[in-house]
């Protein structure tokens, strides 16, 4: 389910400690409004058996509503602003989106999204479409010639799946 509202925010955040899990950044391109990472969202809710349920795509609109608002910001533990730092500056939306993402079950299609979480290894990175920088460090890249839009989404989720099965199975040996 997209998030849309704040109140769809509250309810993720506040649905189970999920501190530390996995979450999924996409690379789409921009005139792309195929919607994808709702889409994959809805589709680990009901194939990731272990979430309960709690995947949400966030919004650039809601980033920075959570970014504006200080009450916001200090629910996912973000201290307050500096003037040299101002909550809807670039850093001060990194700071939001890497404190999103430390929760985890969450899905972004958004180039900040990507950069601020580059280092953390929770993160499946899926590009739709050969990525500007540094595509080996992408999980999975496809080329939206060779596929129907719809099947994007599926792909994208089957493949985070089968990349947490063998995480799993590597910390398990």
């Amino acid at each position: 389910m997209p998030v849309t509202t704040l109140t769809e925010f509250h309810h993720w955040l506040l649905a189970e400690e999920s501190t530390g899990a996995p979450f999924v950044l996409l690379n789409t391109p921009p005139d792309s409004l195929c919607g994808c990472a709702a889409a994959v969202a809805c589709l680990l809710n009901e194939f990731d058996e272990e979430s309960g349920g709690n995947w949400i795509a966030i919004t650039r609109p809601i980033v920075h509503a959570i970014a504006s608002d200080p009450a916001q910001r200090r629910l996912l533990g973000i201290a307050d602003s500096s003037e040299a730092c101002p909550p809807t500056s670039r850093e001060g939306l990194r700071k939001v989106l890497n404190a999103i993402a430390k929760r985890g079950h969450v899905v972004f299609d958004d180039p900040l999204a990507l950069e601020a979480t580059e280092d953390d290894l929770k993160g499946f990175r899926a590009s739709i479409g050969i990525p500007p920088d540094v595509p080996e460090s992408f999980h999975i890249i496809l080329s939206p010639a060779h596929f129907h839009a719809r099947c994007l989404a599926p792909l994208i989720a089957d493949s985070f799946l089968e990349w947490m099965a063998n995480r799993q199975q590597q910390f398990a040996a």
